[in-house]
């Protein structure tokens, strides 16, 4: 008869596993990914703000840097077409965003049940999304190009006269919030389908069983059950919008004049343009805590939702 026989453990061994809970300590697990957040996020913030605090040109040898303070903050305030470029972008996602929710919800609701080719058109709805921002903004470009553009093309064999889309102030600014439309919606649709398909079918027959029309199961059992996803959509679309910059610069560079100047073109103008370092950072921490405010009222009001859930479930 053999017996196995376990290491013995030394008294001293037993009470360090004892007081850690029979693991060791996280701290080492834990460094790399401290060292990652504070080099790519944090350093690059606090960086941002000191420079933010200098006149800082952007020249040969780094110019003359010279500590001014607040001086970069109150320039913009003064600064007529840093409000310009900030009415632009509050008006791009005002516009946008909105619509995008919209039809989100709209595709979500039709293709939310099962039929031939389903998989596949919902595959080839997000197709969109998966394009690089610059070849979007390039391929609306070449769209709308006055004369060889395919919208021109078509509007010239109806017998309307040739329009120069990306020429006009009104229409530019159109075309990015169209572009933005095109490209992001199926994003929204993405997560809104996610979480209409994780509404309980009960809910839905009970209402329909109840005579619910198609209306007041929307309003009232759907779009309630949906309130998280779509504030996380709201919120995920807000953060992105605000650091637009690639498919408008490749669309309009801007112009014409300052019409499509949103607030990250500017900042770009500000630094690589007027070789101002020092309030294009400025700029960058004003957009931050607009970013910060959106995330921070999003998401309490999420979390409001939760508790409300919470205080539902328990009674």
């Amino acid at each position: 008869m053999t017996f196995s026989r376990r290491p013995a453990t030394s008294q001293t061994g037993r009470v360090a596993l004892r007081r850690s809970g029979g693991q060791g300590s996280p701290v080492p697990f834990l460094v790399p990914a401290l060292l990652i957040v504070f080099a790519v996020l944090i350093f690059p913030i606090v960086f941002s703000f000191v420079v933010s605090l200098f006149d800082w040109p952007l020249s040969a040898g780094g110019g003359q840097r010279r500590f001014v303070g607040a001086g970069n903050y109150k320039d913009l305030v003064m600064d007529k077409e840093f409000w310009n470029s900030l009415r632009l972008q509050l008006g791009f996602i005002f516009i946008a965003i909105p619509l995008e929710l919209v039809l989100g919800l709209a595709a979500a609701l039709l293709l939310n049940r099962e039929f031939q080719g389903g998989r596949v058109v919902r595959a080839l709805i997000l197709l969109p999304v998966f394009f690089l921002p610059v070849v979007s903004g390039m391929t609306w470009r070449f769209m709308l190009q006055p004369r060889y553009g395919a919208l021109n093309n078509f509007l010239l064999s109806l017998g309307a006269p040739e329009i120069t889309w990306l020429g006009h102030p009104t229409f530019a600014y159109a075309a990015i919030i169209v572009q933005d439309i095109w490209r992001m919606w199926p994003f929204v649709f993405m997560l809104l389908y996610a979480g209409l398909a994780g509404i309980p079918s009960d809910v839905l027959e009970a209402a329909e069983i109840d005579g619910a029309t198609f209306w007041k199961r929307l309003f009232l059992v759907i779009l309630p059950l949906m309130y998280p996803t779509i504030l996380t959509a709201l919120l995920l679309r807000i953060i992105d919008a605000l650091r637009i910059f690639s498919e408008v610069y490749v669309m309009t560079e801007g112009g014409p004049g300052m019409s499509t100047t949103l607030f990250s073109l500017y900042t770009h103008r500000q630094a690589f343009g007027y070789m101002k370092v020092g309030m294009a950072s400025a700029m960058a921490m004003f957009l931050l805590t607009i970013s910060v405010i959106f995330a921070v009222t999003l998401v309490r009001k999420n979390m409001s939702l939760e508790k409300l859930e919470d205080q539902g479930g328990n009674r």
